[in-house]
């Protein structure tokens, strides 16, 4: 589970766990991993959970999935939640110099690719579950954020592409694609992402934003049995607001 220590992430943590589930949260940085083993410490299921640092826009991701699997002996679901998002992934396209960009797609889209290559011996034993945390940036056009919107619409395809890959050995692939998400951090984001989660809600039928709750709720129905059936697909956790 990457980025499972915050915001969308800690949510599908907790319920990962109270369905049952052992798991392992990356975080980027050290300092980031005590703020995750600090957020599980006094749960009831903490003795379920481990939290380790891979930077995972860099070489970390082999190494993560190899201590995923040292910890709890096996590995049945890969949920590729981190992401450059918010202030840090908005912006007039010429104020993104090529680290910038890398940054977002190197995250946003390489790691979910590598991590699952790293992962894929583990998962075809008995079959397994890949989930990938998409956007409905990835299919509607946001303003301001190039590289963003790229690296979800790539996500999605990446989707399609390793479902109709692993699909022989069992291995189910899903993109969850979210609207708007209510979180802590996003209360503090840059007016660019303000203005943007406003004109989701403006579009939304529901016409409300997604609580984290919403896509925890989605991914625990992805991995489990009631969607053995369903792979390669898309699912949009957005109050409708693709439907426009």
């Amino acid at each position: 589970m990457t980025g499972g220590a915050t915001g969308i992430g800690a949510t599908i943590t907790a319920r990962l766990l109270a369905e049952g589930f052992n798991v392992y949260v990356v975080q980027r940085t050290e300092h980031e991993a005590r703020i995750g083993e600090k957020v599980f410490r006094d749960c009831a299921d903490a003795d379920r959970v481990r939290v380790g640092a891979h930077d995972l826009a860099q070489d970390g991701c082999a190494t993560a999935v190899m201590e995923c699997y040292g910890s709890f002996n096996g590995l049945d679901v890969l949920v590729n939640n981190a992401g450059v998002t918010g202030e840090a992934a908005v912006g007039a396209l010429d104020s993104f110099d090529d680290e910038r960009i890398d940054l977002v797609l190197d995250t946003n889209l390489k790691a979910p690719l590598r991590l699952t290559r790293e992962a894929l011996p583990h998962l075809s034993r008995d079959g397994g579950v890949v989930v990938n945390i998409g956007s409905t940036a990835g299919v509607l056009a946001q303003a301001q954020a190039a590289a963003y919107v790229a690296s979800k619409a790539g996500l999605a395809g990446l989707t399609r592409a390793l479902a109709c890959d692993l699909g022989e050995r069992g291995i189910r692939v899903v993109c969850i694609a979210p609207g708007d998400v209510v979180t802590a951090t996003s209360r503090t984001d840059s007016f660019l992402a303000t203005r943007a989660a406003a004109s989701f809600r403006k579009r939304s039928p529901l016409g409300r934003s997604a609580q984290a709750e919403d896509v925890a709720n989605a991914v625990i129905w992805a991995v489990s049995e009631d969607a053995a059936y369903i792979t390669g697909s898309t699912i949009f956790v957005d109050g409708g607001s693709t439907a426009y």
